[in-house]
């Protein structure tokens, strides 16, 4: 009888093996089918010195929205709006393109993930093209990436999932139906707000922040949810990636104001909803926002591992992710944004960013004791601590953003 029970439990070992190992495979196959060549060629397209920088409305804003309906056709992917990929914004300027690759379990395909990006850029500013290569065509490129590699296998994904790149992410006023996201949203019915599962979006993919974490990826939003917290513990590792989990609190942080906050990006239409969300960055580089965002200055090899990052978790969301119950997009992470910023700091005096004011240094090094103490604390911090380390991580924006301004020190 014994022997029995240990021959069943061997044979239940062994299934369970094979069953892991099967699953490994396929993500495996489907990051070995990345082709940087191709994430490569859609930067270059859209941040092309021809595309003006992308402006909403513009003739070359359309070009943008042609180009990326013509990859989602081309892939096979079904269009989103009735027969159509694309929803003019007529609140504003502008379109977002859609496209689906409907779920292949009958049970859950009605359910969705949303992978996301914006495409619109500055446009012309003073007689200067802002290209907006990392803002935000490496995002585009790695959805689109993504998009192609899912749809040569739909019987991966239980769920549905719909690509979605949206417009006027970067003129209008946040929280205005003028926004891509935002107009997006409020054409949803309230059973297609139901049947969202979780909404990745992408911002700022491929540029080099910190010297001193070369492939950090930012992940936020999962502080707002265990089961988001634990689909995004579960990920498998990827050489030379290090995913760093912060709260929002620590982005959103508005000097002077403490009941204020920033939203940074699309994500923000969707938290007003309700709907669940994680937000992807590898944050604002030195070329944020000025003519030098180019395509020769991103780094590819950053851009191939967030796309093998992306695909682990888009499936993760499509096939293991628990139908969220507890989301609170009021909650935070202490925990998670103390260990942080805690990480920024080490990495950015380690290693400073070039051209760093010598008191920026200096007003760095006083915050890392303080968030040294706040890393022992065993009760919670309190409303003050927390606002100071909100701060410090808004001078560690600053610093490593724009490191020879004196204004970072007045954070």
């Amino acid at each position: 009888m014994l022997a029995e029970i240990g021959s069943a439990n061997h044979r239940a070992n062994t299934s369970t093996k094979q069953s892991m190992n099967k699953e490994l495979t396929s993500l495996a196959e489907l990051q070995a089918q990345i082709a940087i060549d191709r994430l490569r060629q859609h930067v270059y397209d859209l941040a092309s010195p021809e595309m003006n920088g992308r402006d909403v409305g513009s003739n070359e804003g359309e070009r943008a929205i042609a180009y990326i309906e013509n990859e989602f056709k081309t892939y096979g992917l079904q269009p989103w709006f009735v027969e159509d990929y694309q929803q003019p914004i007529t609140t504003g300027a502008g379109a977002n393109v859609a496209a689906l690759l409907p779920g292949s379990d009958p049970a859950r395909r009605h359910e969705l993930v949303l992978v996301t990006a914006h495409h619109d850029h500055l446009g012309i500013r003073e007689g200067l093209i802002y290209p907006g290569a990392d803002d935000n065509a490496s995002s585009v490129a790695l959805m689109l990436e993504v998009a192609r590699i899912f749809a040569k296998h739909p019987h991966m994904t239980k769920r549905s999932i719909l690509f979605i790149s949206f417009d006027a992410e970067e003129k209008p006023e946040g929280g205005t139906d003028k926004m891509g996201s935002m107009f997006f949203v409020s054409q949803l019915s309230k059973v297609k707000r139901q049947r969202i599962a979780l909404m990745i979006t992408m911002d700022l993919m491929a540029g080099e922040v910190v010297p001193g974490l070369p492939g950090a990826l930012f992940i936020m939003g999962a502080e707002k949810s265990l089961h988001l917290s634990r689909l995004i513990q579960s990920r498998m590792p990827i050489d030379g990636l290090q995913p760093l989990p912060l709260g929002l609190a620590m982005i959103e942080v508005v000097p002077y104001c403490p009941w204020c906050k920033h939203e940074v990006s699309d994500y923000d239409s969707f938290r007003q909803a309700n709907i669940p969300f994680v937000f992807l960055s590898t944050g604002r580089s030195q070329h944020y926002h000025t003519p030098a965002d180019t395509p020769s200055s991103l780094h590819y090899d950053k851009l191939e591992r967030n796309a093998a990052y992306l695909l682990d978790l888009t499936l993760g969301a499509a096939n293991d992710l628990e139908w969220i119950g507890d989301y609170d997009h009021h909650a935070r992470d202490q925990k998670t944004d103390i260990e942080g910023v805690a990480s920024l700091l080490d990495a950015v005096l380690k290693q400073p960013p070039q051209g760093i004011r010598g008191d920026t240094l200096k007003n760095l090094h006083k915050a890392q004791v303080a968030v040294a103490k706040f890393s022992k604390k065993s009760d919670p911090l309190s409303w003050f601590e927390y606002r100071r380390l909100q701060t410090i991580s808004l001078r560690l924006q600053c610093s490593v953003a724009r490191p020879s301004w004196k204004m970072c020190n007045w954070l």
